[in-house]
């Protein structure tokens, strides 16, 4: 490969002169700096073998300290992008990929994937390329690259895609659940999460098992008796200054008394309206040797709630928290796939590093890690995932860290009719006759070795049709399909 600095000049707008400072801990991190002046104009990372494995710009800093402007360049046509897209793939990417899909992503940039295919099947292998963040003029704003090592498996083929179906089609794959639509509540029938795939041997795949996902089973609990406050559970002290007006109410610590008009907040507490309220706490903390009991986080979680709704244990489920020696991530994105987990880390990354007057340590303070309880609104037992409440509890000092509290309107369950006109058994009959089902290169692991990716052969829900189902009205039959932000799609 040429130069590194060299190559990454060319897809960086106005083509400044710069080098890169590696990490001297961590020689695979690297910043991209203005070779004269030491501006920072964004970060790379590379595999253990020198690959790049992401790139991310900030646009914002070269417009600001170089004499060029989006305004001079033309904005281009979705061909035009996935061109500038495939040029920077071929000068990083060793192995021939392909254009898999193209969508929107902040009315300002584009999403292009592009991923290796297995060529005796052709069939894409996911997250096996790269996806590019490109804006309107062609620039690359981000990318994030997979060059590791992958296996195929190859295991026979004993069921054909109809087959397939029919295996599938066995299982229920609908279920009851509210929504409200203008203000109405309505029952509709939403496809089930648990049964996603067929094995090419005729063994049926749970989510768990293809998407290594962990979906929770929710259980109802007892009546939850509050012995604290939830000025208390936000870690409120008397010491504190308050503040109120016609939002809500506020909380700043002693010393920051002169300046409260310039300073945010360390507690807040805001009614928006009467069926929503958000709840937030800064106060300090410490790391500790060791991390509170679940069980004793779960209490904080159930005691707000309950202090802040009333009745929680008749409207509520409680998901059930991963297992002890499972990860707990500080921040759970559960949609997401391994590229786009990376990029967003480089984003927060980046945000960090060019964080002007950042304290560190007021920085920590602010950002303990926190044990998220998920709290699902159900209705005669029917669940309304739309108004599932989220609970974060630090895990060094209990302390409710946030919560937004989004209440449906009482008045319109209890005059909602609850007999559904479409039966469970018609409606799963409608989701099934638009089911397809077409096979799929899937991401297994080395059982040894995770780090090793393996593709095995699934038969995968396909709704290329029509679009994937939403929901089903349970009134009138009509069928809701998923918004696609796909502009182009690669075959």
């Amino acid at each position: 490969m040429r130069n590194l600095e060299f190559v990454l000049r060319e897809y960086i707008m106005g083509r400044p002169v710069i080098s890169i400072e590696h990490d001297e801990e961590d020689p695979t991190f690297g910043v991209i700096i203005d070779a004269h002046r030491k501006l920072v104009y964004g970060h790379i990372e590379l595999s253990d073998d020198q690959k790049l494995t992401s790139f991310m710009i900030d646009m914002e800093e070269i417009t600001n300290n170089n004499d060029v402007s989006l305004e001079e360049y033309e904005e281009l046509e979705p061909d035009e992008l996935i061109g500038c897209a495939e040029d920077f793939i071929q000068d990083f990417c060793q192995e021939k990929l392909h254009f898999k899909k193209m969508t929107e992503w902040n009315g300002e940039s584009y999403m292009i994937v592009f991923e290796a295919k297995d060529s005796a099947l052709n069939l894409f292998l996911p997250n096996s390329g790269a996806t590019i963040e490109i804006n309107k003029q062609g620039f690359i704003i981000s990318a994030v690259l997979f060059q590791s090592y992958y296996q195929l498996s190859y295991p026979d083929i004993q069921i054909s895609a109809q087959d397939a179906k029919n295996i599938l089609c066995q299982y229920p794959l609908v279920e009851l659940g509210i929504f409200e639509n203008s203000g109405e509540m309505k029952l509709a029938y939403y496809p089930k999460r648990e049964y996603v795939a067929v094995r090419v041997d005729g063994q049926v795949v749970t989510a768990d098992e293809l998407l290594d996902e962990f979906v929770a089973d929710a259980h109802a609990f007892e009546q939850v008796n509050v012995t604290e406050s939830i000025e208390s559970l936000l870690g409120i002290t008397n010491d504190m200054h308050k503040i109120e007006n016609d939002v809500g109410t506020y909380w700043y610590p002693s010393e920051d008394e002169r300046n409260m008009e310039e300073t945010e907040p360390t507690i807040k507490m805001e009614q928006i309206d009467a069926l929503q309220q958000n709840y937030e706490s800064n106060v300090e903390w410490k790391e500790l040797e060791e991390e509170l009991p679940l069980e004793l986080l779960e209490t904080k979680a159930k005691m707000f709630l309950e202090a802040a709704i009333g009745n929680i244990h008749e409207k509520y489920l409680l998901e059930e928290q991963l297992q002890d020696g499972d990860d707990f991530e500080v921040l759970t994105e559960e949609d997401l796939t391994e590229e786009e987990r990376r990029f967003f880390e480089e984003l927060e990354m980046m945000e960090e590093e060019n964080e002007e007057d950042l304290d560190e340590e007021d920085e920590d303070n602010n950002f303990e890690p926190f044990t998220t309880f998920t709290f699902v609104r159900h209705y005669k037992g029917i669940r309304i995932e739309e108004y599932t409440i989220y609970v974060n509890v630090g895990i060094y000092t209990g302390v409710i860290r946030d919560c937004s509290i989004i209440l449906p309107d009482e008045t319109q369950l209890l005059n909602m009719k609850m007999d559904p006109v479409l039966s469970l058994e018609q409606a799963d009959a409608i989701f099934k006759e638009h089911l397809q089902m077409k096979l799929a290169r899937t991401i297994n692991y080395d059982e040894e070795d995770e780090e090793v990716t393996v593709y095995g052969l699934n038969y995968v829900m396909d709704f290329s049709a029509n679009g994937e189902i939403e929901k089903i009205d349970a009134t009138t039959g009509e069928i809701q399909y998923i918004e696609s932000d796909i502009l182009k799609e690669g075959k």
